[in-house]
């Protein structure tokens, strides 16, 4: 059972820090997963999802370290801890606009939650529920271009497991639906999807792929050249990653993405590079 759980976590791990899967983590078990993510884009999708090329958002790069921590609380109750900032999932980002020449940095949004794990089909697939707040971590009241400046809420439906046959043996997979809110007149209102597999090769190293989005609804219609900034946004991103575990506690990941579809957003590409604690 052990080895299941830490497989299925190393496995799904994801790209910008997704570890938050629909299996438990363990009672009295530690998962710290720092990261450095990359973003950047020089053409855009406008607001009814039409590619521009150039302005506006031309230029637009990101870079970001995250932290996630996740504590088992019992068997099937979970912390969770992330420092994350909107879209890009950051604790720590840098970005330079072209077109405006802005500069920002600094510590962005947090995440805590408790995932609970609902029942699990003999032990091979898993159905939890997260609930979690969303906590800027600057201030609010100075205009610091890191997020919403605004508290929010999120809740998440998850199912993951493994396939024991067929020509898939072996693979893991994970899928998600959520809900995020935040508190603010402009809210937005943002539902989240994921669906991803895992597949290893041999005991040490693994492939994934990972088809992931958001649909981003507000009453502030405008296109902000900072990213991610804007509020009434889509779009579907696939990613690919590969992991290598060098030991029981230790793993890598390393990711890449390109953005297939998307509305008032950049067409954008960049990676992940993930490091994978069990302590």
């Amino acid at each position: 059972m052990k080895k299941i759980y830490l497989i299925l976590l190393l496995v799904l791990a994801g790209w910008v820090n997704q570890a938050q899967a629909g299996w438990p983590i363990g009672k009295y078990r530690n998962v710290v997963i720092p990261s450095f993510n990359y973003y950047t884009s020089h053409d855009s999708w406008n607001s009814v999802g039409q590619k521009v090329k150039g302005s506006p958002g031309s230029g637009f790069t990101s870079y970001a370290v995250g932290l996630y921590v996740g504590y088992g609380i019992s068997r099937r109750l979970d912390l969770v801890v992330n420092v994350l900032a909107p879209q890009q999932n950051s604790a720590y980002r840098n970005f330079k606009d072209s077109l405006i020449k802005q500069q920002s940095s600094g510590i962005g949004d947090m995440q805590v939650g408790l995932a609970y794990n609902l029942v699990n089909f003999g032990y091979k697939s898993f159905l939890s529920v997260m609930g979690s707040g969303i906590v800027p971590l600057y201030d609010t009241t100075k205009t610091v271009a890191l997020g919403y400046a605004a508290y929010g809420a999120e809740l998440k439906l998850m199912y993951s497991g493994g396939i024991d046959n067929g020509f898939l043996k072996h693979t893991y997979y994970n899928m998600e639906v959520g809900y995020r809110r935040y508190f603010d007149t402009q809210g937005p209102n943002v539902l989240l999807y994921t669906a991803s597999l895992g597949i290893p090769l041999g005991k040490r190293n693994q492939i994934g792929f990972e088809g992931s989005g958001q649909y981003s609804t507000s009453t502030n219609k405008a296109f902000n050249p900072n990213l991610a900034l804007n509020r009434d946004f889509s779009f579907t991103k696939a990613s690919f990653d590969y992991g290598h575990t060098f030991t029981r506690r230790f793993s890598v990941f390393v990711t890449s993405f390109y953005t297939l579809i998307g509305r008032n957003t950049g067409l954008g590409y960049g990676g992940s590079v993930q490091m994978i604690c069990k302590l």
